[in-house]
């Protein structure tokens, strides 16, 4: 019938064009082209938008192969309470320059000493040693004074004195110029027996730990002690030798001595030790 022939017409037609495109696609494909419509799995973004390998590095930053400068996790400073300048120490306000000595008598004969003092001018040492009691009065001449367990503070700044004992010229030095000193210690062989006195009376001599200061340094001394007599200041012109005025506990002088005319004496009666 001519309908069925030109049916079968067409449905061979069909199939050998639909024969024909599945060949194309083959060669298509072995050829490396893309199907139209499709992307291949190995397809990538084009060569100009793929980073180098030198562009990705410097956007991820530094790799761990890198050199790296390296920053300490802490800084320690000085505490600027305990370590000042030297502007610093040199500007504190200070008192007019002089030394106070106060002092008190033991059982022993010694004398506990503190000596507050203001330098004339900012140093970073000072020399110190007993003073010259040798002409004193009969037996001081036989007497070789010591300073033992020596505190130095210098601008609040304590120091160590090599075996804590002064029998000689020693220069104590620190790292800040200063005005401000201050020494305590004990002060032994500066006493002697008081002649033609009763049992237990003495007679001391001693003056400032310094030395080579300034002749009119002025010196104020102020003795304690239940036992303390008197106070006087044999250095200097005989109308002023009785310098001090007070009474036990606490005699001290009237005025301030000038240094190189400084050393005292204390007559006392030993404490009784309890």
């Amino acid at each position: 019938m001519p309908g069925s022939r030109a049916r079968e017409i067409v449905r061979r037609s069909v199939g050998a064009l639909t024969v024909t495109a599945l060949l194309g696609a083959a060669v298509a494909v072995g050829a490396g082209l893309s199907w139209p419509g499709t992307v291949r799995a190995t397809d990538g973004a084009p060569a100009s938008a793929v980073p180098s390998p030198a562009s990705r590095q410097s956007a991820a930053g530094p790799s761990a192969s890198s050199t790296r400068t390296i920053v300490p996790t802490r800084t320690i400073s000085p505490n600027p309470q305990t370590s000042p300048t030297a502007t610093q120490s040199a500007s504190a306000a200070v008192g007019n320059p002089g030394i106070a000595i106060t002092a008190r008598p033991d059982p022993d004969g010694s004398f506990f000493v503190s000596e507050v003092i203001t330098l004339p001018e900012a140093v970073t040492e000072v020399a110190v040693r007993p003073a010259f009691i040798g002409d004193a009065g009969t037996g001081f001449e036989r007497l070789r004074p010591m300073a033992i367990n020596v505190e130095v503070t210098a601008g609040g700044q304590a120091l160590v004195v090599p075996d804590g004992s002064i029998t000689s010229g020693v220069t104590v030095r620190w790292g800040s110029p200063t005005q401000q000193v201050q020494l305590r210690y004990r002060l032994s062989g500066v006493s002697v027996a008081s002649a033609h006195a009763k049992p237990g009376r003495a007679l001391a001599a001693f003056g400032s730990l310094l030395d080579r200061m300034p002749a009119n340094l002025p010196i104020t001394v102020v003795v304690t002690g239940k036992t303390v007599l008197s106070l006087t200041c044999p250095q200097l012109p005989l109308a002023t030798m009785a310098c001090s005025a007070g009474k036990a506990p606490q005699f001290q002088t009237l005025h301030p001595i000038p240094f190189d005319r400084s050393r005292v004496l204390v007559q006392y009666d030993r404490p009784v030790r309890r």
